[in-house]
């Protein structure tokens, strides 16, 4: 027996991979740690690998979250709706400090975005639940 939001798992799932890949080959494009700036240091790393960890966190965390809504048609239609305009709005934001406009500040975007991401997928996370709760009661 399948699930009721299940058909939705699997591409949300793949659109989140995706959007981390992104995140992930855009950090690492704007950090250039291949290049004589970036100090060769193991502490370096650490901090660009905590930054990234950071950046992809929200992400990581929709991710998981799909499979707790996947039993729910309306609060996985909500949680898939709802990860794809984050996940699509901070790759853009992403691109939009690293390709479209940068700047020296650019890299303030990886501190910041996954920020607002975090408040956004709280406020989601409540939705889906009081979705799920009202979806089971009827």
């Amino acid at each position: 027996m399948t699930r009721t939001g299940s058909r939705i798992l699997l591409p949300l799932r793949l659109l989140l991979a995706a959007a981390i890949a992104s995140t992930l080959g855009l950090a690492l494009y704007m950090a250039r740690p291949w290049g004589d700036s970036f100090a060769r240091s193991g502490s370096d790393w650490l901090l660009l690998g905590g930054f990234m960890l950071w950046a992809v966190s929200p992400l990581a965390m929709l991710a998981w979250m799909a499979g707790g809504f996947d039993r729910t048609r309306i609060a996985m239609t909500l949680l898939a709706t709802g990860a794809a305009c984050i996940a699509l709005a901070g790759v853009y934001a992403y691109v939009d400090a690293a390709v479209l406009h940068p700047d020296a500040q650019g890299g303030l975007a990886f501190v910041f975005v996954p920020l607002a991401q975090w408040a956004v997928v709280l406020c989601l996370g409540g939705a889906c639940l009081a979705a799920r709760a009202w979806e089971l009661r009827r």
